[in-house]
């Protein structure tokens, strides 16, 4: 926590509109705005925080809107992960703490994390997960943001003198393996030789937005080692990976034996639509695209031009926008499991303005983004198939299959 970054708000108001939640709960508490002000409080007290504190900055979403918005430049997302990290420091911690922990411990464990995708999985085609949609609630509620695992888990390759190094991510590779295969494949089309540094792991997103501050560091760490030795671009396929890679100099500037090693990692990060040249790619049919921003890419990457030309170099692709584009789904994450209310009024508002525009297919650079709206699309009766970028440049018409 710096207060040099809380000092930058001067409680304008301007973010407040832009703010998710806020729009949903009404409340001033649930704004950026006074939810600094109850950092403030935070940082100049000691001790446990109260109930209401905790559930103000809990509720947060962290999608950044609010730094699109701010005139002053207020890192919002860096204050947001500091004051999360206080609160598990000077809580009792319990049950609920326990599992929280266990949940990020198997994102982080690659074969933990390869059972439980599998396990996902068999519960889907044996039919489980309708039967726990069929129940209602939560559960039901869970059920249908879980992934159809996209094939095998991605195995990919260290080479040597590669130009260009491919961030895989964890939930990414175990679910999403045709989704990184065709990440792979647009570059190497681009006469790109990449290269999977097997000693990677999760990126660490998770960990810091929980307040795992210690532990999200220590990924860092892990990560930076992997991609040593080089300085090619590293390319990464999943919004929230790549802003919190981005962010690494930030994460470890306190840490003098990384600090630097980190900046420069930093540095060499890249969102596949920075790195893929527009192709002339062609769909069998007309296509009506929807491109949807994620929060990670648009608010916390500044990046919104770049996807959007990619889709319209393909030929037959109507490229159409939607009301509201960059308001968040819901997803954040686990914030769709941890705050259900208010995710699922999001994903409705989302929706339905997607609904809206009458897209054969919806496109996103973001696996949490993908799922949240695919099961509110499937709830609302729509048809329209949402597609990971990479799958939709690697392939239009799989849009149809």
């Amino acid at each position: 926590m710096r207060r040099e970054d809380l000092a930058t708000c001067i409680s304008c108001g301007l973010c407040l509109n832009d703010c998710p939640t806020y729009r949903v709960l009404g409340e001033e508490a649930d704004s950026p705005r006074g939810r600094i002000q109850l950092i403030r409080g935070l940082v100049e007290t000691e001790g446990a925080p109260t109930e209401t504190t905790r559930d103000h900055l809990e509720a947060c979403l962290v999608c950044r809107a609010c730094e699109t918005a701010c005139p002053s430049g207020v890192p919002f997302g860096r204050i947001m992960e500091g004051a999360r990290e206080v609160l598990r420091e000077r809580e009792d911690g319990g049950l609920g703490e326990s599992l929280g922990r266990t949940a990020l411990d198997t994102v982080a464990h690659r074969r933990r994390l390869a059972w439980f995708t599998r396990l996902t999985d068999l519960a889907r085609r044996v039919g489980l997960l309708r039967l726990s949609r069929a129940l209602g609630g939560r559960i039901a509620w869970a059920a249908s943001l879980a992934p159809a695992r996209e094939g095998p888990s991605f195995e990919g390759i260290d080479r040597p003198g590669a130009t260009t190094a491919l961030f895989a991510g964890c939930v990414m590779r175990e679910a999403f393996g045709e989704t990184e295969r065709a990440t792979v494949r647009v570059l190497e089309i681009d006469g790109e030789t990449v290269s999977v540094p097997d000693e990677q792991t999760c990126c660490g997103a998770l960990h810091a937005h929980a307040g795992e501050g210690e532990r999200a560091r220590e990924l860092a760490r892990y990560n930076i080692d992997a991609f040593a030795g080089s300085d090619t671009k590293i390319v990464v396929n999943a919004a929230g990976c790549g802003a919190h890679l981005k962010a690494y100099g930030e994460l470890l500037a306190e840490d003098p034996a990384w600090a630097d090693r980190a900046k420069r990692f930093a540095a060499r990060v890249r969102d596949l639509s920075e790195v893929v040249r527009p192709r002339a790619a062609r769909a069998s049919r007309p296509l009506r695209v929807v491109y949807q921003d994620a929060c990670h890419l648009a608010h916390g990457q500044r990046i919104r031009t770049q996807p959007r030309a990619l889709l319209r170099a393909v030929e037959g692709v109507t490229l159409v926008e939607i009301a509201d584009p960059e308001r968040c789904c819901g997803s954040a994450g686990v914030y769709n499991l941890t705050h259900p209310e208010i995710a699922r009024a999001l994903q409705r508002d989302k929706v339905k303005a997607i609904i809206a525009a009458r897209p054969d297919v919806i496109v996103s650079g973001n696996p949490g983004c993908m799922l949240q709206i695919a099961a509110g699309l499937k709830d609302a009766g729509s048809s329209a198939r949402v597609m990971h970028l990479a799958r939709f440049l690697d392939d239009p018409d799989a849009a149809f299959r």
